[in-house]
């Protein structure tokens, strides 16, 4: 049985297209990421990018683990099928052409169409398995699951399917945001509960090594806070990916859908929709202050760097989401009020 390793960290491209196509062609699938040694360039994953079939690389926003992975592929004189979610590839990666899909989960009948016609050309298959499990076998166009063309399908989700998947997406990116919020709720009790002790350290004759092992308390008493932001800014962030794919495509269809056929229920989700936007808003501009004073923090003890810096990311990450749900908050005003 051929061999497939597939490099990114996206959980749902590996669940939703490349676990499906795999089982299909019948590939024995690795995950990069599930190896007891995922360094970028751990013994264990040189060893899976060189003797490995085929490798599948998940190029959307260019994760450097990915691009790494691709050039000891490359190294070793053996090709790679590359695929992204489409406008997420970085520019710089144009030497590396991906092929492209549509945002999941809506996409993922595009991306497995697309993934199943490379895998069959890498590994010279001409055929792929039938649907209808008979033996037979049968040639698959590229554009949906079935093999039925791209252009000619019209069984695609609807308006309402669209709602419910927005709905769903948005709930669950609301479920992060909890984390977040408990993450830096948690800094900050550990914040009040060492301030006195910060006050006394400052205290005029109050000697450095005494300063600095009330320093020291602190950094340990946020290690595990911060690395609860960090992961939860991570969660959040590989979240929007998928949330805004399925917001944006309801958002369309709800603009190319004349009012009088919209569901009862679209008009609560653009509700929605500004609501939650206006809250992650709000929360932005609460963690923008946190940039200066994370600075100085760093610099005052060596125990401090490492939470300071995950902070900090973690800010950056929050700060990078706001973005675009402020495009998909006008977008949802301009349809309530037509």
């Amino acid at each position: 049985m051929p061999t497939c390793l597939v490099l990114g960290p996206a959980a749902l491209f590996h669940e939703e297209v490349v676990r499906p196509v795999c089982e299909e062609l019948e590939l024995s699938l690795i995950r990069a990421d599930q190896l007891a040694d995922p360094s970028p360039l751990g013994e264990l994953l040189i060893r899976h990018l060189v003797e490995e079939d085929v490798v599948i690389a998940d190029l959307t926003g260019g994760h450097p683990s990915v691009v790494l992975g691709l050039g000891v592929r490359h190294a070793a004189g053996r090709r790679a099928v590359r695929l992204g979610q489409a406008g997420t590839v970085p520019a710089g990666l144009d030497s590396l052409p991906a092929l492209e899909f549509p945002p999941l989960p809506l996409g993922r009948a595009e991306a497995r169409a697309l993934l199943r016609a490379a895998l069959a050309e890498e590994l010279d298959l001409t055929t792929a398995p039938a649907a209808d499990g008979d033996g037979g076998h049968v040639v698959h166009e590229p554009g949906t699951a079935d093999g039925t063309p791209a252009a000619l399908e019209e069984s695609g989700p609807g308006l309402l399917e669209l709602a419910v998947a927005a709905e769903t997406e948005m709930e669950a990116m609301a479920e992060d945001m909890v984390m977040v919020e408990a993450a830096f709720m948690d800094l900050a009790a550990m914040g009040e509960l060492c301030s006195e002790d910060v006050m006394r350290a400052n205290l005029p004759g109050t000697p450095m090594s005494s300063r600095l092992a009330v320093i020291n308390r602190f950094a340990k008493s946020i290690e595990g806070p911060a690395d609860e932001l960090e992961a939860a800014a991570w969660r959040l962030a590989e979240r929007m990916e998928f949330t805004l794919g399925a917001l944006r495509a309801f958002l369309e269809w709800a603009r190319d859908t004349p009012r009088s056929e919209w569901p009862d229920s679209v008009d609560s989700l653009l509700d929605q929709v500004i609501e939650q936007t206006r809250e992650m808003r709000e929360a932005a501009t609460g963690v923008e202050d946190f940039g200066p004073m994370l600075m100085w923090i760093g610099r005052t003890s060596s125990r401090l760097r490492r939470p300071s810096r995950k902070i900090a990311a973690s800010v950056r990450t929050l700060l990078g989401i706001l973005s675009p749900f402020e495009e998909c908050e006008r977008m949802a005003y301009v349809l309530k009020e037509a």
